[in-house]
């Protein structure tokens, strides 16, 4: 999902673009990949809720000024105005991301952006026992005939390659601030 304006409500999520965002008043954003932040600068003016983390990294790598960012707690219910309650859960898919559960006299929606499934999102208590009247549903990866392997198998595949080619170096990038981590792998028992 590359953002929206969620029609009949005040709300557009991960949606940068003020002059086609309607009647948007509250912009949210799920997590801070770049193809979630296309249009936002530090240019922007207007308050934009998200993650804790989020906002520190949003302020950080774009710039955008501290007063407009507006961090909410995940996991907590936060009433904004008189029309709109969200409730951010983790969308386990990066650090600081957020699916948003909003409620109000539009009914109950929840956007999940991108997020990783995992069975405990079926205990949350936010969503047990709640009628959801429209979901936003990010199926990129969806695809029956491209299975996304666990987190847990995603790191053992990794660690095999790296054990496999013992003499190269292994360089992560994270962020555009370019912090580098460099190692070699080690064969010692309990290094991965």
């Amino acid at each position: 999902m590359s953002g929206t304006v969620i029609p009949g409500t005040p709300i557009a999520v991960d949606f940068w673009s003020v002059r086609r965002a309607g009647g948007a008043r509250l912009f949210f954003l799920s997590h801070m990949h770049s193809d979630h932040t296309v249009g936002l600068s530090s240019t922007w003016s207007r308050p934009l809720y998200c993650s804790p983390l989020t906002a520190r990294l949003l302020h950080r790598r774009l710039q955008v000024p501290a007063r407009w960012i507006r961090p909410l707690e995940v996991g907590q219910s936060h009433v904004l105005g008189e029309e709109v309650t969200v409730t951010l859960l983790d969308s386990n898919h990066c650090p600081g991301s957020v699916m948003f559960l909003f409620e109000g006299a539009f009914g109950t929606i929840l956007y999940t952006g991108d997020f990783r499934y995992t069975s405990a999102m079926q205990s949350e208590p936010a969503l047990r026992g709640r009628h959801i009247d429209r979901l936003y549903l990010d199926n990129t990866h969806c695809h029956p005939q491209r299975p996304l392997p666990s987190r847990q198998r995603a790191t053992r595949q990794a660690a095999h390659v790296i054990r496999t080619h013992p003499r190269h170096h292994v360089v992560i990038a994270w962020g555009r601030r370019r912090c580098w981590w460099t190692w070699r792998w080690s064969s010692a028992p309990g290094s991965w």
